[in-house]
């Protein structure tokens, strides 16, 4: 299953849990409300959070590309490009950065770093090269959590 589809399945339960809570109204404990909606729906899925489900820098992996952007959202950023991409898409790892300017400061700063690996005609597309690859895995061993 791709990235993106977890995402929309994902999404998909998360409304239902929403409506699953409400549905409880103001007859007993919101906390209990809660819990039972989670047992309910996400049975399959275990918690509702998605990985690297913050604002940052992200790596989207597709075909023999890697996309390398700044959002607030990565899932709904690869929602905006998902449909036109014949590959599929993966995200392979987001650095976490909540401010605006400085997300696309870092953005400005791996650009330059890889720009040997950039795709012509592409601002934001580079290959998927050992090297980049490297990185991210660095990245991600000091920065993801299990």
């Amino acid at each position: 299953m791709t990235a993106y589809r977890e995402y929309q399945d994902r999404k998909r339960l998360t409304a239902r849990y929403r409506r699953e809570i409400r549905s409880y109204g103001t007859h007993g404990d919101l906390k209990e409300a809660m819990i039972e909606a989670e047992l309910t729906v996400f049975d399959r899925f275990g918690a509702h959070g998605l990985p690297h489900h913050y604002a940052g820098v992200y790596f989207i992996a597709s075909g023999p590309s890697i996309k390398i952007g700044e959002t607030a959202d990565p899932y709904e950023r690869m929602r905006d490009f998902h449909g036109s991409n014949p590959h599929g898409l993966e995200l392979l790892h987001v650095i976490a950065e909540g401010g605006k300017s400085a997300r696309q400061r870092l953005e400005g700063q791996l650009h330059r770093r890889f720009d040997h690996l950039r795709l012509p005609d592409h601002l934001e597309w580079f290959q998927n090269h050992p090297e980049l690859m490297e990185f991210i895995g660095s990245v991600c061993s000091e920065e993801c959590y299990p």
